[in-house]
């Protein structure tokens, strides 16, 4: 049996977090969504430079490869 995700508090501004969430498009999402979607877009790009750069793959792979991740880790947490 899975543990639940450990929850963190993080002070922001309020103006930071209205510009994501119009850049996400998040209009009735909780700003803890919204948050969530901005780490995880960041983190996603982040993977994707990262296998780029040390995998040998081309741009469209590693791409690929980073949304297979994403999707795998999205599944997991459904499940837990």
């Amino acid at each position: 049996m899975a543990t639940p995700p450990k929850k963190v508090n993080v002070d922001l501004d309020a103006q930071i977090v209205e510009r994501t969430r119009a850049e996400l498009g998040g209009g009735t999402e909780s700003d803890a969504a919204v948050v969530e979607r901005a780490l995880n877009a960041y983190l996603l790009g982040r993977l994707l430079d990262a296998t780029h750069a040390t995998a040998g793959l081309s741009e469209e792979d590693a791409q690929r490869l980073a949304y297979e991740e994403l999707h795998a880790a999205r599944r997991d947490r459904a499940e837990a």
